[in-house]
């Protein structure tokens, strides 16, 4: 089947993972990197276009899928949280025949400044929405459209177990991801404990001077979702970060290397999991992450990963499996076969999908 995929297909982007995944399913796949436009403007435009969703990025980010596809015929147009994609460039992409499908790894429904009116019309004009989000399903069925369910997961080649000679990232308890509010407070009481705690995301590095200034603001503003945070200096979390994101086998040797790896679920949002659910597990890590429903569906308790409800069972259970080393690696061998054996990577994810849809054979 020829597939136009469309979506933020950049080096260390999960959207150029699942790419990836269905060129392995043996289709042709041509992609469209619908972010590349914005990278090119400037940072007003970037602001404007967004806000009034009209202008020459979003033009570009339109006139590009819709050569794309009169160029490739594609049978099936799988695009990726696409907020700004207008409903007559779909329509006329679905007049040359292709099924349209859409999917976003991120909340949509949820989060007042991931939406946009563009994006709201053009959700009624594909034929098949696929979720990840299971507490966004009446959102999605109450635009009329067919859904389907598909969790995230992880990339089987570029998340495995990739241990390294650099010392730099080994430690005894990793977390990769961005600032929030409750995840601060955790790493906090994780490092007060005495932990050797190494800490790779955006924004933390404000804790290390603590200074105030508008553009810092806005941006924790948003990332806090509503919950109160102050500007100050955490000298125990500034030890711990060790810089912004890493990608591909440096994302692989940083999980990798922490015997404990934190999947710390966002407070903004009522997520029940996230791709580090799988990422973790799938490098070798002993998964610790918060307790919820489809956690332990994905994997059983104290056999194939641990959870905690409580910043006190959080820091305990840092404490006893870091003296209790064999208990930890084979919860992190189980909870690595797990991710085999359940056919979390995005590979199986997207054969479950298409097969869903109906297209798998197309």
């Amino acid at each position: 089947m020829k597939i136009l995929f469309l979506g933020e297909i950049g080096v260390g982007q999960t959207s150029r993972m699942r790419m990836r995944a269905l060129e392995r399913l043996g289709h042709e796949v041509v992609g469209v990197n619908t972010m590349e436009p914005w990278k090119r403007a400037s940072w007003a435009q970037r602001q404007a276009q967004r806000r009034l969703r009209r202008g020459s990025v979003v033009d570009e980010i339109n006139r590009s899928a819709l050569m794309s596809a009169r160029e490739f015929q594609p049978d099936l147009v799988w695009a990726e949280k696409q907020e700004f994609l207008r409903r007559d460039t779909l329509e006329d992409i679905r007049s040359l025949g292709p099924r349209l499908v859409h999917f976003t790894p991120d909340p949509y429904f949820t989060l007042a400044w991931k939406r946009t009116p563009l994006m709201d019309a053009a959700l009624q004009a594909f034929d098949v929405l696929v979720y990840c989000k299971s507490y966004e399903k009446a959102e999605y069925a109450a635009i009329g459209r067919p859904i389907v369910y598909m969790p995230l997961g992880y990339c089987d080649e570029v998340h495995r177990p990739l241990p390294s000679a650099d010392p730099r990232w080994d430690c005894a308890v990793g977390f990769l991801g961005g600032w929030e509010p409750r995840r601060e407070h955790l790493l906090h009481a994780v490092a007060s404990a005495g932990a050797d705690l190494k800490i790779w995301g955006g924004y933390w590095e404000f804790l290390q001077d603590g200074r105030w200034t508008l553009r810092r603001q806005l941006i924790l503003n948003q990332l806090a979702g509503g919950d109160r945070f102050a500007f100050h200096q955490d000298t125990a979390i500034a030890a711990a970060w060790q810089g912004g994101e890493v990608y591909q086998d440096e994302y692989a040797h940083a999980l990798s290397g922490s015997k404990i790896g934190l999947g710390f679920l966002r407070k903004v949002c009522p997520d029940q999991h996230t791709t580090r659910t799988f990422e973790i597990p799938a490098c070798g890590s002993m998964l610790l992450a918060d307790r919820t429903e489809e956690h332990l569906e994905f994997f059983k308790e104290s056999v194939e990963a641990e959870f905690f409800g409580s910043e006190e069972e959080l820091t305990d259970k840092i404490a006893f499996y870091s003296r209790a080393e064999p208990a930890r690696m084979e919860i992190a061998r189980r909870g690595h076969e797990r991710c085999e054996t359940g056919r979390y990577a995005y590979v199986h994810r997207l054969s479950a999908a298409l097969d869903a849809i109906g297209c798998a054979d197309a």
